[in-house]
């Protein structure tokens, strides 16, 4: 109590810092865990399909599941949450970011490489190549725009050309990562002529249902609407089902506040970091309960959706 109340006089940017760091630097293992457990699943669904113990059915369902839950392992990978930022671990972030993302058919380095630019660029149309489906008209819309978006001639493939011509670096992490898709790409074709009725229903159509998915949750509720700046880019919103259905996503704007904070520590950090938020003006941050629990944005008003 102490600290909050100090926290409520100082609301200096070098406190909100100092109260920031005190959530940096675990190893997140509750992403190890989801990365490995659920491709771990997905594999077993395909032989229990195949070998015929399950009907496609269920295991389309179970599919359509463990590919929703396929990102969130990979965007801790991308931001160094698996290994802590420890450099003797950091094969965690790749290779359970890899592994994990399996059942969308992605690369782990391009996904990286991408979506650092859109937190360097959230919100401008010109550089942040998720700025097609995160500023739809919308949610329908979102889900249809992230499908068709990174096509060759998409919009974010036109921005991501932009920032390979600018950027060696991240030409480099492109093209190492394009030896994955280029994998994926082949495999697919492989499984869809032994098996094209599984390949279909167990991956083909859950990694597109999920990518949809990702485009409305990750993208277009956090950021539609909105301008430009790290106060300003990204909201707290609500679809009133519990928070953990949509990964957390209703409170995505403390990642974009701090990146650095693990997905699973983002809920106390923002109960510690509130007065600063409201101060700096994060659009909602002023009906963010002192708690936060289950789902506490349920009654956040439409006005943070811009009017949609």
């Amino acid at each position: 109590m102490d600290q909050l109340g100090h926290n409520s006089v100082n609301l200096s940017i070098d406190e909100e810092r100092k109260v920031a760091r005190t959530f940096m630097g675990r190893i997140e293992w509750e992403m190890i865990a989801i990365g490995i457990g659920q491709l771990s699943l997905w594999i077993a669904t395909w032989v229990l399909v195949i070998i015929g113990t399950i009907p496609l059915y269920v295991g389309f369902l179970i599919a359509l599941f463990t590919a929703c839950n396929a990102y969130l392992p990979s965007h801790a990978g991308q931001h160094s949450h698996l290994s802590g930022g420890r450099k003797n671990l950091q094969w965690l972030d790749y290779w359970v970011g890899q592994l994990s993302i399996i059942p969308l058919a992605q690369s782990h380095e391009i996904l990286k490489a991408t979506h650092m630019k859109h937190h360097a660029h959230t919100n401008d149309a010109d550089s942040d190549p998720d700025f097609f489906h995160g500023n739809a008209e919308n949610w329908w819309q979102a889900a249809v725009n992230v499908n068709v978006s990174y096509n060759d001639d998409g919009p974010a493939m036109k921005v991501i050309q932009q920032h390979m011509e600018k950027d060696p670096k991240f030409k480099e992490s492109m093209e190492k990562g394009g030896i994955w898709s280029l994998f994926f790409y082949f495999a697919q074709i492989v499984l869809a002529i032994l098996y094209p009725l599984e390949t279909l229903f167990l991956w083909w159509i859950p990694k597109r249902v999920a990518t949809s998915y990702l485009g409305i949750v990750f993208s277009y509720f956090p950021h539609s609407g909105l301008g430009k700046g790290r106060y300003k880019d990204t909201r707290f919103w609500t679809n009133r089902i519990p928070r953990y259905l949509n990964h957390s996503m209703q409170i995505h704007t403390m990642h974009h506040m701090y990146p650095r904070i693990c997905h699973y520590d983002e809920a106390k950090a923002i109960e510690a970091l509130k007065p600063f938020m409201i101060e700096r003006g994060m659009p909602g941050a002023e009906h963010i309960p002192e708690r936060i629990r289950w789902n506490p944005v349920t009654y956040i008003r439409e006005v943070y959706f811009g009017g949609r």
